[in-house]
């Protein structure tokens, strides 16, 4: 059964998030080692790889998240989905090389460059993933 093997596969990522998370937590508490960073890295991990555990635990149970599991797996949102990261991938990368290009005028230190570039990311897939929903 496909949809079985995907929900295992799903709480083994799960697993592997909660240990990344807990190598982080180790490495900045015990080690001193970007300790911010660490526990920020451990904070997203850990939750998220429980609350995955969870959930998919019961979608095993439930006949009506399992039927949305299934839908998120049709064919059509895979080619939705892979075109457009595929297009935010090249927006993002151009939009990285612009910054490069104009770096002098931008007078951005990296940190900053950085955030902006995790927010904008995500929003330009996401809004690509909605135009792609409506033209197919």
């Amino acid at each position: 059964m496909e949809l079985a093997n995907y929900i295992r596969r799903q709480k083994i990522y799960s697993i592997i998030f909660i240990f990344v998370g807990v190598i982080a937590l180790i490495l900045g508490n015990f080690f001193g080692y970007e300790k911010s960073l660490m526990l920020g890295i451990s904070l997203g991990c850990i939750p998220l790889g429980i609350f995955s555990i969870i959930v998919y635990s019961i979608s095993e149970k439930k006949k009506g998240m399992l039927k949305n599991i299934e839908l998120e797996n049709e064919e059509r949102n895979i080619f939705i989905n892979s075109k457009a990261a595929q297009k935010a991938f090249w927006i993002s990368y151009f939009y990285m090389v612009l910054v490069v290009v104009l770096k002098r005028e931008l007078l951005l230190s990296l940190d900053n460059f950085l955030i902006i570039t995790l927010i904008f990311m995500p929003i330009v897939y996401f809004l690509l993933v909605i135009i792609y929903h409506k033209r197919y």
